[in-house]
């Protein structure tokens, strides 16, 4: 840079919050580069300000995982979710479900998604939830 546009140059100040690093792994997750979104899913965690900031990123920290196949340190975060936030976020059984499911634990995998169903029968994955509760129950043969 020359010194008159070094003089002209513009600075824009980043504040790094929660929704900032937050956004930033909704961007990477989107593009499939998820090293960085569970890098800044984790500096989102790290810089909540309250528990819903905080279950969220934690919940897109654990999907990261689960789409890396790193399915017990999925586990460790939802279940911390769950013991939690389980009566508010019902969703975390139904990610816990599919965990559980990619570890051939089918039966933990039908309970946890038993109480999904059971926590929130109007919620956003029941369709998706009530698929994987019939095909376990196939598997299982308790159809």
């Amino acid at each position: 840079m020359t010194e008159i546009e070094n003089q002209k140059a513009t600075i824009i100040e980043v504040i790094p919050t929660s929704e900032f690093y937050f956004q930033r792994g909704i961007t990477a997750f989107q593009k499939n580069e998820m090293d960085r979104a569970k890098k800044y899913f984790l500096r989102a965690v790290t810089l909540s300000k309250n528990e819903e900031e905080s279950i969220f990123a934690s919940c897109q920290l654990a999907i990261c995982c689960q789409h890396t196949g790193d399915y017990n340190e999925s586990i460790e975060i939802l279940d911390e979710l769950i013991e939690k936030n389980g009566d508010i976020f019902a969703e975390a059984y139904y990610f816990q479900a599919n965990n559980y499911a990619f570890k051939d634990d089918l039966e933990q995998s039908l309970i946890l998604v038993e109480q999904y169903l059971a926590l929130d029968p109007e919620g956003d994955f029941v369709e998706e939830a009530s698929e994987l509760q019939e095909t376990l129950k196939m598997e299982l043969n308790e159809i």
